[in-house]
């Protein structure tokens, strides 16, 4: 009978210890070489699939993880969240500035309102001022009333602001006692700018002054 089989190749069909006579080696040799491999985890005698239950050793770094804790996160601050402050007290006013604040803003009302009928009659009164003084007589009456009439109304003005800002300042606690006194200063200032503006300008009265000389 003729094997129709291939020729066998490389010692395909010899026995262990004619594979291992071709090779050199025994066959105790040939059997660990083709012994299978340790699956992983047996090497290190575990079993496998199964977790490392070893417990670990501790030392004083190891910190449980059970016990780590983290700083809650703080929010933003928030507008409505804010403490709001007591107002300042109100200053303490003086006593003595009060009564002479309130004093001299009523001296100085008398005064405007005193003088508002003169102011409308301003040359009638410098014609009267420059007789009793001896100077002559006063010839400027249309341009001194018309003088006159613009101080009846600046005058009054200067009046209101400085109440105004005395009484602001009085209310604030704040030393208010020289306001008057400059509002007092302004409107003297203009009424003798104006009346010294016509004193000089009426040619009479220069001519007299001059003959005096």
């Amino acid at each position: 009978m003729i094997d129709s089989r291939p020729r066998p190749e490389y010692g395909e069909y010899a026995t262990p210890a004619e594979q291992a006579e071709a090779m050199g080696i025994t066959v105790e040799e040939l059997a660990a070489v083709r012994a299978p491999k340790a699956a992983p985890g047996k090497a290190d005698g575990k079993p496998d699939g199964k977790p490392d239950t070893t417990p670990a050793r501790k030392t004083k770094d190891t910190v449980p993880a059970s016990t780590e804790t983290t700083a809650p996160a703080l929010a933003p601050p928030r507008a409505e969240d804010a403490i709001p402050l007591p107002p300042p007290a109100p200053a303490t006013p003086r006593r003595w500035d009060r009564a002479v604040s309130l004093a001299l803003v009523f001296f100085g009302v008398y005064l405007v309102f005193g003088s508002i009928g003169s102011f409308r009659q301003f040359g009638t009164a410098m014609a009267e001022t420059t007789k009793q003084l001896g100077y002559g007589e006063f010839t400027l009456i249309a341009m001194a009333d018309s003088f006159g009439f613009w101080l009846s109304i600046i005058e009054p003005v200067i009046l209101v602001i400085t109440v105004g800002i005395t009484l602001i300042r009085l209310r604030s606690g704040k030393l208010a006692f020289y306001i008057p006194i400059i509002g007092a200063v302004v409107g003297g200032a203009i009424f003798f700018v104006f009346f010294a503006v016509l004193w000089f300008s009426d040619p009479a009265l220069a001519a007299s002054m001059q003959s005096r000389q």
